[in-house]
Parts: structure tokens; C-alpha cells; sequence
């Protein structure tokens, strides 16, 4: 049986004067830290998911599927955050 790798991206926009742990309200779990701006969430392309397919005995995953795996993930989110630069580097200047 292969395996397929999913995930999401958060890119937060930290505004000037704010710390990373900025606007974290006490009843809300907050992994990443707080932001006081713009977020854009990134999610696994249905283009491109990354499957292995198992290297190892009884395909099961290897270190190697966990690269190809993660790489192919980084490839993806890559993508998908610099199509998405002019959106993201307006935030500063009070862009949407």
C-alpha cells in the first residue's frame, strides 16, 4: 500500500511592534505563535500529492520515502507561496 503525505502552511504577517507571540488570546491553542495580520493558508496540491509507495520489507516506509516524501512537499509549498508573492508582500503596506 503507498502512503501520501498531507499538510498546510500558514505565512502569518507580523506587524511592526508585534512579537511573534503577539494577540494569542489564553482560551485559544496556538502553535504557532500569535499575529496581529494577515494570514494566507497553503494546503497539499491536488496536483501533486507526494506518495511513496513503501521501500521498505512489506513496503513499509524507509528514510529515503520520508525524503522523497518531504522534499516533494517543499517543492509544492515553494510553488505555491511564490505564486502567491504579490498578495503576500502587499501586506506591509496595508494590502488585503
Amino acid at each position: 500500500m503507498p502512503f501520501k503525505l498531507r499538510y498546510s502552511v500558514n505565512v502569518d504577517f507580523v506587524g511592526a511592534g508585534a512579537g511573534p507571540m503577539e494577540a494569542i488570546n489564553a482560551g485559544i491553542q496556538a502553535s504557532g505563535g500569535g499575529s496581529t495580520g494577515q494570514t494566507k493558508e497553503f494546503v497539499t496540491s491536488v496536483t501533486s500529492i507526494p506518495i511513496a509507495l513503501g521501500a521498505g520489507s512489506g513496503q513499509t516506509l524507509t528514510a529515503g520515502d520520508v525524503t522523497n516524501l518531504t522534499n516533494a512537499m517543499a517543492t509544492d509549498i515553494a510553488a505555491q507561496i511564490n505564486a502567491a508573492l504579490t498578495t503576500i508582500n502587499a501586506w506591509p503596506t496595508g494590502g488585503p
